[in-house]
């Protein structure tokens, strides 16, 4: 099996050796930073500020929930939603805790100076509210000229759900998956990264190998680029090239922007790159660029182990979640996730002599025999518990497969319980990479395998 490493969307590593110092690059454009991971405050958050302009006097009313996915707290979630926004938005704005239809609402808000009416839906993975804002007429005469005013005042907001959004809706069993297969055009993907790169709806898969940096999709059983960039294009040969490259890609979000941006850090070069949605190179870093949380840090790395402490990237970036990387490990992955009451977390993996080793932001720590050296983590049913995925600990690739394990970290059952295998997949060609990706419909967030000649992406 090869040694590359891979990792997805708000999936992270850290990695420095002993006490190297990195002088941060300056990056051009803005600069990466810790986006609020929750999608109820997210969106209740965009919302809010979008209609700052709006009369503080107002009712928050949502309509009926609409889900791809059984909703059966459906109700409560709309309130939440409300609830939040009126939160935010101050005092003179208060929400109704049933949902109604805008008939309903125009007649409960006739104290308020207006009414925003809320439309949530659950589709394709993501939660969407559009918010509306209504005049409530005054007079009697201004009722008799215009009972239903039209909306003067618009905002929409949408995020991938999560725990907490899942924690409303029907559970997802993680016993039954569909693999689909796509024959790759090259053989030596190192790392890879799953996301909505540039904000179109769509996800990409970012497919990095020896040669190049690719974001490709599938379609009738073959993998098709769609933007490619050649490494030697973007940096320089390392003067030291590892005889089996190690390497990480990782889409970073940006509060605001209009697309995530890609960085990517491979050990047969000298430095690493910040990527914009279109592969254009938008700043380069001296150090390995891997990723930490929902952001990138950067190491050296003069040996053949992750360890030490690590830094910044750039200027500007935020500071790392972990001041280092905890042990000494020749693969790591960790990922910023949600509990189902919304509140963050970082959970971070490592293989140490065969080992894996699962430690949190909690300081909650645990070991579970014998995993290969191919590494991601996500919340694949978005029950706020981790989902480690990991390949076989085997030389010869017929043996290989890939197994996904739960981490009840919350648990107080004993250590050897609180890890279980839930899902195993045999790779006869051997894997090469694995990530993980938002979820994009009513089942559970998928995640991508490279295989010697192929790409999954399995749900």
């Amino acid at each position: 099996m090869g040694r590359g490493r891979s990792l997805a969307v708000a999936v992270a590593c850290a990695a420095l050796m002993g006490s190297i110092s990195i002088e941060p690059a300056r990056a051009e454009g803005p600069a990466p930073a810790h986006v609020e991971r929750a999608a109820i405050a997210l969106v209740s958050q965009a919302i809010a500020r979008d209609l700052a302009a709006s009369p503080a006097r107002a009712l928050i009313v949502a309509s009926p929930l609409v889900s791809d996915s059984a909703a059966p707290r459906g109700a409560l979630l709309t309130a939440t939603i409300a609830t939040q926004i009126a939160g935010r938005r101050g005092s003179g704005s208060h929400a109704r805790p049933e949902p109604m239809t805008l008939a309903a609402a125009r007649a409960a808000a006739a104290g308020d100076s207006v009414l925003v009416q809320l439309a949530v839906e659950i589709v394709a993975g993501k939660l969407r509210v559009t918010a509306d804002v209504y005049p409530v007429p005054r007079s009697v005469w201004s009722k008799i000229r215009d009972p239903e005013p039209g909306p003067i005042a618009h905002a929409f907001a949408e995020a991938p759900i999560d725990a907490e959004v899942r924690s409303f809706l029907a559970p997802i069993p993680l016993v039954t998956l569909h693999v689909d297969r796509a024959r790759n055009f090259e053989s030596d993907v190192v790392a890879l990264a799953c996301g909505d790169l540039d904000h179109d709806g769509s996800l990409e898969i970012v497919a990095m190998s020896r040669r190049r940096i690719s974001t490709v999709r599938l379609h009738e059983g073959h993998v098709l680029p769609l933007l490619s960039r050649n490494w030697p294009d973007l940096a320089q040969v390392s003067p030291a090239p590892q005889r089996e490259p190690i390497g990480f890609a990782t889409m970073v979000e940006r509060a605001g922007a209009a697309s995530a941006f890609l960085d990517v850090g491979l050990t047969d070069r000298g430095k690493s790159v910040r990527l914009d949605a279109a592969l254009q190179l938008a700043a380069s870093f001296p150090g390995l660029a891997v990723p930490d949380g929902d952001v990138s840090v950067c190491t050296r790395l003069p040996g053949l182990l992750v360890t030490g402490a690590v830094g910044p990237c750039a200027a500007g970036d935020p500071q790392p979640f972990s001041s280092s990387i905890g042990g000494q490990y020749d693969a790591v992955a960790s990922s910023r996730l949600v509990t189902q009451k919304g509140a963050p977390y970082v959970v971070w993996a490592g293989r140490e002599r065969g080992v894996l080793e699962l430690r949190d932001d909690a300081g909650r720590k645990l070991g579970v025999d014998a995993v290969g050296a191919q590494l991601a983590v996500g919340d694949l049913d978005q029950d706020g518990d981790p989902e480690i995925i990991s390949t076989l600990d085997t030389l010869n690739p017929l043996d290989d497969a890939v197994v996904v394990r739960t981490w009840a970290r919350t648990s107080t059952a004993a250590p050897a319980t609180r890890v279980h295998e839930i899902l195993r997949i045999p790779a006869a060609a051997g894997v090469r990479a694995v990530a993980t990706c938002p979820p994009d419909g009513p089942g559970r967030a998928p995640f991508v395998v490279a295989t010697a000649d192929e790409i999954w992406v399995v749900r």
